[in-house]
């Protein structure tokens, strides 16, 4: 359980750290900006990631969902071969 905490802690500030070089490089944070406009941009550029990440998990399952049911289909609409087995 603490690997899994350790590894989410990493995660969140490698994310922090993006998005504070992000905002450097595209001149939305200086060093005249106030921590609290930098710590509401980190919090909504992480909201923002959050949401496009589980915005494409939940269309890879639809995607993966159609294409398992239309290969059911396929399947169920190929002609069977009879098996004979033969007993000596």
């Amino acid at each position: 359980m603490g690997t899994l905490l350790k590894y989410i802690f990493y995660l969140f500030l490698i994310i922090v750290i993006y998005l504070v070089g992000r905002g450097i490089y595209e001149g939305s944070i200086n060093e005249t900006t106030p921590v609290g406009d930098v710590v509401s941009d980190v919090g909504q550029g992480t909201k923002n990631i959050v949401k496009r990440g589980y915005d494409a998990t939940v269309d890879s399952v639809e995607n993966a969902t159609d294409t398992a049911k239309e290969k059911a289909e396929e399947y169920e609409e190929a002609p069977k071969k009879d098996v004979e087995i033969k007993v000596n």
